[in-house]
């Protein structure tokens, strides 16, 4: 269940209710008076924008127009609802299905799957622990399963998958670092095949993690060889974003080339200050690749830190095998001597996130439950400093007291950078992170702030306060460009015909709260509000049926009720992309 029609974040805009007295309301709901960014580059124009059911039916001039509601939005900028092209919220929106750190922000409609998804779990793939603290079970089976989950469960957001590279590998091999043989390949070759089928929109990697970075170029061309019959795309978290960044660059442009499919960097980014100033050169090298017929472009987030597990920084003969025999290995001495030694010196063939970030750029943001809680948002200079010990001794020891599940931020990149990146035409937004919620069982530890304020932050800091971006080019890589890297139909455009996925706010007033030391903080607007319409899946392919759903209006957190859709969905069709 999904509810993509009309997701509008209103930054003091007015909601009014026109009541039906006398005959039936032309329209079901008017968004009235706002200045129009219609997402494909065009400049702000005055307009009302007139809604039927699920779907854009009118835009212009409204004045005389009656509807079952009407948003006043005189002042604001009315927008096409934001795509974050690179979500984690596969497993928060089964615990709350508001998804409010990322409605807020203007979101409604997310991608998930870089190396993991709920929706190619197994038995022995499932992450339990990523369920256990919001007491929900692994309760369903497949592709299809895991959204008819999401719809018994009722989400704000649209929500669509890639089928990770990853989780194949891991599936049909396991953890070993070795390669396929020929009948694992067409299994796993089928597995994909299967997944494109159901409805992913192309394939993931994540080729600095275990199991995936134990996967040859080769396997990962024969997946999207795969992919690529379905008009899927390659999307990659590539092999380095520090010191083998170019490399790595180069690896995912040959896969697309190889493949015949367009290629799309995760969180594009020059990690460790010894590369800063760097990023026009990544940039060359995507427009390199354009001109020469490999359609290449990439996703960032608008801040200086990544984020990911504290393992992820250990050499990956560390991490071959799973958990068990990671945390056995660190309970050697001379394993963690020799581990030690490949941090320190070998920079070549792996992602060495710890020698970019360095122990002063590493910064605690999540521990279990369990855990010495006190080091939630500290750097491990500064726990080392507290406990006077080494911070390579408090490195390890972190590791294997937590049973290596804690978090972290890696301080690594250049603000100079981030700019650079988002300058560029080829860029989409994506928060890399996970719908949360400023109280409750989803306001744990301390999290990047992207989860509550990656698209203000573009529309505060990058256009208003820097003016790095015009307001409608920063729109369309938010909306319009975004549906068509990825390989989304009618949305992501104010059109005739298009489904009505929409956000309002103020252009003047927009504004990021969260912070690396305060995350939990919702975008800055006295009454951020939304109001959705039909809920569907949606497909990247042409429109289908599914149940239209009742509609509310979301004011300040509360809810109302709005006019009720009278028009069915979108298709789920086997051989299209989907949303749900």
């Amino acid at each position: 269940m999904s509810r993509p029609s009309l997701a509008v974040l209103l930054m003091a805009a007015g909601l009014v209710g026109s009541a039906c007295q006398q005959s039936e309301p032309a329209l079901d709901v008017i968004v009235r008076g706002g200045q129009v960014i219609d997402g494909i580059g065009q400049p702000a124009r005055r307009a009302d924008v007139g809604i039927s059911g699920d779907r854009i039916t009118t835009i212009g001039d409204l004045a005389a127009t009656r509807a079952g509601l009407v948003i006043d939005a005189t002042g604001l900028v009315v927008a096409p609802g934001f795509i974050d092209v690179q979500g984690q919220s596969g497993t928060t929106l089964l615990a709350d299905g508001n998804g409010e750190s990322h409605l807020r922000q203007g979101i409604t409609s997310e991608i998930i799957g870089e190396g993991g998804s709920p929706a190619f779990w197994t038995a022995e793939t499932a992450d339990t622990d990523a369920l256990t603290p919001f007491g929900v079970s692994v309760d369903w089976t497949g592709f299809t399963g895991y959204f008819e989950r999401l719809r018994q469960r009722g989400i704000t957001i649209n929500l669509g998958t890639f089928v990770p590279a990853t989780m194949v590998r891991r599936t049909i091999i396991g953890l070993d670092n070795r390669a396929p043989t020929p009948d694992e390949l067409q299994r796993m070759s089928a597995m994909v095949d299967q997944a494109m089928r159901d409805g992913a929109f192309g394939l993931s990697s994540a080729l600095i993690y275990v199991p995936g970075s134990f996967a040859k170029t080769d396997e990962l061309v024969a997946l999207a060889k795969v992919a690529s019959k379905y008009q899927g795309i390659y999307i990659s978290h590539i092999r380095g974003e520090s010191f083998n960044l170019f490399n790595a660059m180069d690896e995912a442009i040959g896969i697309g080339r190889e493949a015949s499919l367009p290629v799309v960097i995760f969180h594009l980014k020059v990690g460790a200050k010894a590369n800063w100033g760097r990023m026009s050169e990544a940039l060359a090298k995507i427009d390199a690749a354009n001109a020469a017929g490999v359609a290449v472009s990439a996703t960032m987030y608008p801040y200086t830190a990544g984020g990911t597990g504290l393992a992820a920084t250990l050499p990956l003969w560390v991490q071959e095998g799973g958990r068990e025999k990671m945390l056995a290995r660190l309970n050697d001495p001379k394993t963690r001597a020799r581990a030690r030694q490949e941090i320190e010196t070998k920079l070549d063939g792996w992602e060495n996130l710890l020698n970019a970030a360095t122990f002063d750029g590493i910064q605690i943001a999540s521990v279990p439950k369990e855990f010495d809680q006190s080091v939630l948002g500290k750097r491990i200079t500064q726990i080392a400093a507290e406990r006077k010990r080494d911070p390579w001794e408090v490195y390890f020891q972190l590791l294997i007291d937590s049973g290596g599940r804690i978090g972290a931020l890696y301080h690594m990149m250049s603000e100079a950078d981030v700019t650079t990146g988002l300058q560029s035409h080829r860029v989409t937004i994506g928060t890399d992170s996970s719908a949360l919620r400023a109280e409750g069982a989803l306001a744990q530890g301390s999290p990047h702030p992207r989860s509550y304020g990656t698209f203000p932050r573009i529309l505060g800091k990058y256009v208003r306060e820097d003016k790095a971006l015009g307001l409608p080019d920063a729109i369309r890589r938010m909306t319009a460009a975004a549906a068509q890297q990825i390989g989304i139909r009618d949305r992501g455009t104010i059109a005739k015909g298009a489904y009505a996925d929409l956000v309002v706010f103020n252009p003047a007033t927009v504004t990021d709260n969260a912070t690396y030391e305060k995350p939990h903080q919702y975008p800055a607007a006295s009454s951020m509000s939304s109001s959705t319409a039909c809920r569907c899946s949606i497909p990247r392919a042409s429109p289908a049926r599914v149940p239209a759903a009742r509609s509310t209006v979301r004011q300040n957190g509360h809810d109302r009720a709005a006019p009720r859709c009278d028009r069915d969905g979108c298709r789920r069709d086997g051989d299209c992309p989907r949303l749900v």
